[in-house]
């Protein structure tokens, strides 16, 4: 088994403590809902400032071993964390803040070269957090070894483990082709990685496929719905049936991007939320 590296605290930063009532304590609440596991990242900081706080931890975790990010936050201003491997986020950020009255919790699993992961903070503004990497019993096969997670001071552009040989043609000559058509117009070199499919769909109606990504790979995935279409919603699942990626907005032409840190089948879900009518959906590769 893979020793666990166990990193110490952050030192708290100097200063006031952002408007924080002393009573309200970040750590406490941390401590208490990751219970005995021993953390293999601690981290905390107050920051005094209404400007945004950037910063990133090295976490060395053990290939093949799960984890669960617990933290807290209070302050004025939200904070979020986000695991990366290499180059390539690996699930949505964790958003802590005080309006929610319990710590916010996050699974995600090693699949890539243990050094290969770090955690993105950022605090919108003033705030005073506290969060930790826990392992947990679960394992997952690890992903075999590629460049696709890489190294932060490697070349910035992940490669696959193999170039896909087919390509399909971008949208068509209706409504919702156009619209993907469009939307590809905004990234020079990218190619369909799937046919366009179109497909009705009436309020609350859904229609999902599976899609290949080889490791390193960047897609977009496209919807676009007729006028009558009011609101889409995607989601994108890794093989192990995690979230990747959903959108954030509220229109009938949607789009969600993912960078997959290892190769495997996703599933992508199309919701139509409001509305009703033909919706088209496209997965486009970077080069």
């Amino acid at each position: 088994m893979v020793g666990v590296c166990v990193l110490p605290s952050a030192v708290l930063a100097h200063g006031e403590d952002a408007g924080v009532p002393p009573e309200v304590n970040p750590m406490s609440v941390v401590v208490a809902a990751r219970g005995s596991a021993a953390p293999v990242l601690n981290h905390t900081r107050r920051h005094r400032r209404a400007q945004p706080w950037e910063e990133t931890l090295r976490m060395p975790l053990e290939r093949g071993r799960c984890y669960e990010l617990v933290g807290y936050a209070t302050g004025a201003a939200p904070v979020f964390a986000q695991v990366i491997a290499g180059r390539a986020r690996v699930g949505d950020s964790l958003a802590m803040t005080a309006t929610v009255p319990r710590a916010a919790r996050q699974r995600f699993c090693a699949r890539e070269e243990g050094s290969l992961y770090s955690l993105e903070v950022r605090a919108e503004g003033e705030s005073w957090w506290y969060l930790a990497v826990v392992p947990t019993d679960e394992r997952v096969e690890s992903a075999p070894a590629s460049a696709a997670a890489q190294a932060p001071n490697a070349d910035a552009r992940p490669r696959a483990q193999g170039p896909s040989t087919q390509r399909f043609p971008i949208g068509g000559d209706d409504y919702v082709g156009r619209q993907v058509q469009a939307f590809a117009r905004q990234r020079e070199g990218i190619t369909g990685l799937t046919a366009m499919t179109r497909t009705t769909l009436a309020t609350n109606g859904a229609w999902e496929s599976r899609i290949e990504i080889a490791s390193g790979r960047c897609v977009d995935v496209v919807a676009a719905g007729v006028p009558s279409v009011a609101d889409l919603v995607l989601e994108l699942e890794d093989p192990a049936g995690h979230r990747v990626a959903q959108d954030a907005t509220r229109r009938n032409v949607e789009s969600i991007r993912h960078c997959a840190p290892y190769a495997g089948t996703f599933r992508l879900r199309v919701r139509v939320f409001s509305g009703a009518g033909l919706v088209g959906v496209q997965t486009l590769e970077e080069p």
